[in-house]
């Protein structure tokens, strides 16, 4: 009797630590996430900003000027900033999705070197 309760204190407490984990991945995911959205809107301004800035110029009759005002320079710099950004956050998420599936290997290598599976 005291061996199978041992088994189930064991088993409750390993899925206790699983999810504790799992929690602090989608956490850590969760905010990687809104930071993605928070630059895709912001790239999304700037070419909104950048659309309406070179139809002004065409109104103006000034559509050999579009490359050289700084209106439209500054924001294809913000858009090439938050495109790196971008690219840094998937790679922050891909690391975290890969360091969880690591330890839940090594954790079911563990269990299988303990319990002789």
């Amino acid at each position: 009797m005291d061996n199978v309760w041992e088994k189930m204190k064991k088993s409750f407490r390993e899925g206790a630590i699983l999810s504790m984990e799992k929690i602090e991945e989608f956490t850590k995911i969760g905010k990687l996430k809104v930071e993605e959205m928070a630059a895709k809107r912001k790239i999304e301004r700037n070419f909104i900003d950048m659309g309406e800035r070179t139809f002004d110029l065409i109104e103006e009759g000034k559509k050999d000027a579009i490359g050289d005002d700084l209106t439209i320079k500054k924001a294809v710099e913000n858009i090439n900033v938050l495109r790196d950004e971008l690219v840094n956050i998937e790679k922050k998420i891909k690391d975290i999705q890969e360091e969880n599936k690591k330890n839940k290997e090594e954790q079911t290598e563990s269990e299988s070197e303990t319990t002789g599976y």
